[in-house]
């Protein structure tokens, strides 16, 4: 009798670890539809700056920052009041820096990397500081955005940090300028990132 209340103990503990064996599969993959859904959001531009706009109307110039990076809303908003704390005097880099890759650390050695060496170019340090290019690579496509797209003057330091060849992102910075969205400002941020204007 001992034997048989093992037994059926046993049969009961293994029904249940197989049962949840099962349902782990459908768990994770309703997670991972849930992940792709939040990532194709994420993809979109105008998504990403209206919901910081309405979120965090006092982060209005970061809000091109925000949409061109791949942080959520929270993780971009910490990294932003970071470097509004560490270094308060640098207020128009504070976007580069809560949209970059860098550490902290690493952003103001950029920083004051381009700032030493092209004291001329103060309107692009975030641009270089907040990018993955290397100074030379960097004003090299400054140069190149200068010499043949004097159109793009606004905007050279933009490209200068993206991937984007010349051709893309002009007409990327086109497109959103002639889309009549409403997103002042951020028409750089857009031509430089690869994310979809919008969800529609």
């Amino acid at each position: 009798m001992f034997l048989a209340a093992a037994t059926t103990t046993t049969l009961n503990a293994q029904s249940i670890a197989a049962e949840t064996t099962l349902r782990e599969p459908v768990r994770a993959e309703a997670k991972s539809e849930s992940d792709k859904n939040r990532a194709a959001k994420e993809e979109s531009f105008m998504d990403r700056y209206y919901e910081l706009k309405d979120s965090h109307p006092a982060l209005a110039t970061a809000c091109g920052h925000y949409a061109a990076s791949s942080y959520p809303q929270r993780e971009f908003v910490k990294r932003y009041n970071q470097i509004k704390v560490a270094y308060p005097k640098l207020s128009l880099v504070w976007g580069n820096y809560a949209g970059s890759e860098y550490t902290l650390e690493d952003f103001a050695k950029r920083y004051y990397e381009i700032k030493d060496t092209y004291p001329e170019l103060s309107k692009y340090y975030g641009d270089y500081a907040g990018s993955k290019k290397t100074l030379t690579e960097f004003i090299k496509r400054y140069n190149e955005c200068k010499d043949s797209a004097q159109d793009l003057s606004e905007v050279c330091g933009q490209y200068a940090a993206s991937d984007n060849p010349l051709p893309d992102f002009s007409a990327r910075y086109y497109g959103i300028k002639a889309s009549n969205t409403g997103m002042k400002n951020c028409f750089g941020e857009y031509a430089a990132s690869t994310k979809k204007l919008s969800s529609r």
